[in-house]
């Protein structure tokens, strides 16, 4: 009998011990943060870093080198903002995010920037990758040459946008780098970076970014991204009594976790100043991005589990601690309503701090004037629909005509076919589009 009672206690204790090494190894499976790097703006100084020389997949910190390569053409008069890009079909057949205009719509150069460092649309990336190099391949050689001349030595682009492709790769060093020269060499334009959303007619859309720009203190860009492959990251800055410092954030597990972080991150580089300069940091990492399906391998963290780690009752950490899941830390405020509701205003009043700003989005439109004046001159030249769908009051009988009544540069790609249609389905319904009633391509990437 006493021999049944001893296997029976070495039993249970085995379990116990195997069942507190499963939580041990589930809690440490919790997603971290893979790489990061923070810097002075001003005078390039590395203030904080983690596996900054790691390869990572950029997703749409891409379109910060589209947006910079048409800054310099701009800035270099070889285009001016009030310039056209044109949808052609290589634009149209990108998988979203993206706007979903036809073939044949024209934007300025103005508005299409916009739509990709707020939006992040990937069709107007290409578009715009079209316009300014001609083809998509000169583009393409133009963000790899560009790369090179800022020191870019861990970078290669295969596309404009960021979409899944193994062989852009790059790192926190070198997004770090890009981040600084679009913010230190195009002063005049870094309001297109800090825009929380657009509005296009009645509709708004938030830029992957909205939060952290109304929630920090000083938050005035950069730009956000996503693939599976690549988790959440973000480039960030933040201007605060004169000083500005820039924050590259790669593979969060969440958007939520990844501007939790990049605040975390912000904040402290205003208490640093020594560093060594960006452009003499020398170091080496994993030369091998992240094997396919790192979503899927980095865990989500709950709301509960984000105000415990950046809450306010965690109190001062090191950006190691924060970056660790598993790390220890005190339970945080509780944030349930009830059983199944939680309640996000206080989740991100803990993590992110209250609201500063309010939201206000940028207008963009298609043409180069208000849609209504634009018909009645094009008169039988490419229908452009109103920014207000479903609101054609006044206006004259659909026009139909070719787009090369336009006379606007065409890139590689674009179909001369005429547009016999002013329905927001017909104009806007591609696969991911503004008005399409589901996405064909599912949610490949987002801001």
């Amino acid at each position: 009998m006493n021999f049944s009672v001893y296997w029976i206690a070495q039993k249970l204790r085995f379990f116990a011990v195997f069942a507190i090494a499963l939580a041990s190894v589930l809690t440490n499976a919790r997603a971290d943060v893979a790489a990061w790097l923070l810097m002075d703006a001003d005078n390039g100084h590395v203030l904080e870093q983690n596996g900054a020389f790691d390869r990572w997949y950029p997703a749409s910190l891409t379109k910060m080198m589209t947006a910079y390569i048409a800054f310099k053409s701009i800035s270099q008069g070889e285009m001016a903002m009030s310039d056209m890009v044109m949808v052609s079909q290589n634009a149209l057949n990108q998988p979203p995010s993206k706007m979903g205009f036809k073939v044949g719509t024209t934007i300025t150069l103005d508005n299409a920037l916009k739509m990709i460092l707020v939006k992040s649309a990937n069709d107007i990336a290409v578009a715009v990758a079209e316009r300014v190099g001609g083809t998509e391949e000169s583009f393409i050689s133009q963000m790899n040459a560009t790369a090179r001349r800022l020191g870019m030595t861990h970078t290669n682009f295969v596309n404009p946008h960021g979409l899944p492709d193994n062989r852009q790769v790059s790192s926190a060093r070198d997004m770090a780098l890009l981040a600084s020269a679009l913010w230190n060499q195009f002063p005049q334009y870094r309001s297109y970076m800090s825009h929380p959303g657009i509005r296009f007619g009645r509709r708004t859309f938030r830029s992957g970014n909205r939060d952290f720009l109304l929630r920090t203190a000083g938050a005035n860009g950069l730009k956000t991204g996503y693939i599976c492959n690549s988790g959440f990251n973000v480039a960030t800055s933040a201007t605060r009594n004169g000083r500005t410092v820039i924050a590259v954030v790669l593979g969060a597990a969440s958007s939520l976790e990844r501007s939790a972080f990049a605040k975390k991150l912000i904040d402290s580089g205003f208490k640093k100043t020594a560093g060594s300069k960006i452009t003499a940091f020398r170091g080496s990492g994993n030369i091998n991005p992240p094997k396919d399906h790192y979503c899927k391998r980095n865990a989500k963290p709950t709301a509960q589990q984000l105000v415990d780690r950046f809450g306010t009752k965690r109190g001062s950490a090191s950006m190691m601690a924060y970056a660790d899941a598993g790390s220890p830390s005190p339970r945080g405020k509780s944030i349930r309503l009830s059983k199944k509701k939680v309640n996000w205003g206080l989740v991100y009043e803990e993590i992110l701090g209250p609201q500063l700003k309010s939201y206000a989005p940028v207008t963009v439109r298609i043409g180069n004037e208000h849609p209504v004046v634009a018909l009645k001159k094009l008169g039988n030249a490419v229908p452009l629909p109103i920014p207000k769908p479903g609101s054609q009051k006044g206006l004259e009988p659909a026009p139909i005509g070719g787009i090369q009544q336009l006379n606007v540069p065409v890139g590689k790609g674009a179909s001369l076919r005429p547009l016999k249609s002013t329905s927001k389905r017909d104009l806007f319904g591609s696969p991911g589009g503004l008005y399409a009633n589901t996405s064909a391509f599912g949610k490949t990437q987002s801001p």
